[in-house]
């Protein structure tokens, strides 16, 4: 270990409670590194590059721990707690600020020059989201946006063509053709759709749409943007969710509930503990929904060949967009083994071992060079995911990075359930979860 590093890890020892500094794993003996992440889905792919990892790693044993979402961060922060954290662990940059301030994180600007990684593979802006106080703490995983998957037996059913889906608009006013495409999509048990006088909203077999998000990331984030509101006042700045367009966003969102009644009720959807998107899309209670590029082998697995496709979202105001996202592979301040959960991280992040994930179609790869392979691979299958390209390279933004993000997530999901339900007014809970975020 280069005396560069040592300082490094020395002066995290000092930052750390006792028993958390790292030690030594250079032994040359076998390794256990514990590798934690929480989706399952991608659960194929990360055995399939830990595979080729030990092909050259043949002493580094690779440990999966897979929790859930819900359950990943607060299992996490109980681990740092203990200060028996994972070696590596899937990070998002919602709460990687936090855990570089706090230390926990060890920093990989060191190996990053002492083996020459390039990280103009990578797109900068991904890349970039990685660093804190001039160190680097991890390499980019993926990427994600959120586009509109739809059913196309729905589609055919009520009798719309699916070359226009790419063409849908919204407005806060009526709604435009978004709104009618959904109220079309809408049908209770007797055959009515809600554009019809007879349409019952109380007996519904099928919704045009289901929402649900913990962060927002999948719903109202993507009215946001497509209505010209900032999340932040800046990257690291407040949040400005009272602003009039982002309000504006939130109110939509409601009225797919409680004004169209074209959105499966929010009674089943609200988080934490209400079902995701897919549940509904999959056996057919729902039309279509706006989701991530992450859930596309969930669709996959769930649905028959050629009865779903993908398109870009519908347009707001100021245009088509979406919340652009990435993940990364962060190594823990207190691993035994630094050196060599260096090299699980550096393995992951290459081109190599994403190209695996890439040809499997798991998730959008960090590396830019595969973008194609991945739709490639989506074409095969039957699927043209061009549209979660198309929804990032229109109006974006990127996912939030605050210190406060963990006040921000807790208020806005208490505060626009009661929205959603249709108990609570959208402005009073965007000012009531702005004054709570911004006063941490």
């Amino acid at each position: 270990m280069n005396k560069t590093r040592s300082a490094a890890l020395a002066a995290l020892a000092l930052a750390l409670p006792a028993g958390l500094a790292a030690c030594g794993g250079d032994d040359g003996g076998p390794v256990t590194l514990r590798y934690a992440f929480w989706d399952d889905n991608q659960r194929p792919a990360l055995e399939a590059m830990i595979a080729a990892f030990n092909e050259d790693h043949p002493d580094i044993e690779v440990e999966l721990e897979q929790n859930p979402w819900e359950d990943y961060w607060p299992g996490l922060d109980s681990q740092f707690a203990a200060e028996d954290a994972p070696d590596v662990f899937w990070n998002h940059v919602s709460r990687f600020p936090t855990y570089a301030d706090n230390g926990v994180l060890l920093p990989i600007t060191d190996y990053l020059e002492e083996d020459g990684v390039d990280a103009s593979i990578y797109p900068e802006s991904l890349y970039d989201s990685w660093q804190f106080e001039d160190d680097q703490y991890g390499l980019p995983k993926d990427w994600d946006s959120i586009a509109l998957v739809y059913r196309l037996d729905a589609l055919e059913a009520a009798g719309i063509d699916p070359a226009t889906v790419n063409d849908l608009e919204w407005n806060p006013v009526d709604g435009g053709t978004y709104v009618e495409f959904l109220q079309k999509l809408t049908v209770d048990a007797d055959g009515d759709n809600a554009l019809s006088p007879d349409f019952d909203p109380e007996n519904v077999v099928q919704y045009g749409t289901a929402m649900a998000s913990s962060t927002g990331q999948t719903d109202w984030w993507n009215y946001a943007v497509q209505n010209g509101c900032s999340l932040q006042t800046e990257p690291w700045g407040d949040y400005a969710i009272d602003a009039p367009e982002c309000v504006e966003a939130l109110q939509f969102t409601a009225d797919l509930y409680n004004k169209w009644h074209v959105a499966v009720p929010a009674e089943s959807t609200n988080q934490p503990n209400g079902g995701v998107p897919g549940d509904y899309v999959v056996p057919g209670q729902a039309a279509t929904t706006l989701d991530g590029s992450w859930m596309l082998s969930f669709y996959r697995d769930g649905l028959e060949p050629g009865s779903w496709a993908v398109a870009d979202n519908p347009s707001g105001p100021v245009g088509s967009g979406t919340v652009i996202n990435g993940l990364s592979n962060a190594i823990y301040a207190g691993t035994e083994h630094p050196d060599e959960a260096w090299e699980l991280v550096k393995f992951l992040g290459s081109e190599e071992a994403q190209a695996i994930a890439t040809d499997m179609g798991s998730v959008w790869p960090g590396v830019t060079s595969l973008n194609q392979g991945f739709a490639d691979y989506w074409a095969g299958e039957g699927i043209d995911v061009t549209g979660f390209q198309t929804a990032a390279e229109g109006t974006t933004i990127g996912y939030p990075l605050s210190m406060n993000d963990a006040a921000f997530g807790t208020a806005a999901l208490d505060e626009f359930n009661q929205v959603w339900l249709g108990q609570k007014d959208a402005q009073a809970a965007a000012e009531a979860v702005v004054e709570l975020a911004n006063a941490e």
